[in-house]
């Protein structure tokens, strides 16, 4: 046998490990960037004049990183189009002046419900998206699973039950 026709080895046949890739940064457009850097400012002109509540203001503080992330993950092209349509509709939620806490009305507080929204649309999405996926777009400074877990868990402290449920409902369509 020649150096081409060689026997294959028991180690062929299991499956290839790519190599770890150059992460490409992903520019966010123009108007979502802006988005971001308004609700920023809103959030921290928010937190200095009403300092009150830290427990509040550490998820509220959650939703420009939770928008830049579901905004990034619309354009990867490794997300599914399921898992885009949800990252699309928490997108649009946030943006949306229609929503059951509405920041026109109540401020940077309205944003809770917003945070709530993009927490369990990412849960949804991690379902079907490799989880380090997911990390590469996410910049806020906790470990984002962690962030996850911690809405979830004080989800009915933040909003309500029947809110939450209508959260659950507006996303997976339980009755």
């Amino acid at each position: 046998m020649n150096q081409d026709q060689q026997e294959p080895k028991s180690s062929d046949h299991l499956p290839a490990v790519q190599s770890p890739r150059e992460l490409i940064p992903i520019k966010l457009p123009e108007e979502h960037q802006r988005f971001y850097d308004k609700l920023r400012a809103k959030i921290e002109a928010f937190i200095r004049e009403r300092s009150g509540n830290e427990a509040v203001a550490k998820y509220v503080l959650l939703a420009p990183d939770l928008f830049v992330l579901l905004a990034r993950l619309l354009v990867d092209k490794r997300i599914g189009l399921q898992s885009k349509a949800l990252a699309g509709a928490a997108v649009a939620y946030f943006i949306s002046p229609i929503d059951f806490i509405p920041e026109a009305v109540v401020g940077p507080v309205g944003l809770l419900d917003d945070v709530v929204f993009a927490v369990f649309a990412l849960r949804k999405i991690l379902v079907d998206t490799d989880e380090k996926i997911v990390k590469e777009h996410w910049n806020g400074e906790e470990d984002l699973l962690r962030v996850i877990t911690s809405v979830i868990r004080s989800a009915d402290n933040l909003l309500g039950k029947k809110l939450v449920k209508k959260i659950e409902q507006a996303l997976f369509r339980k009755k």
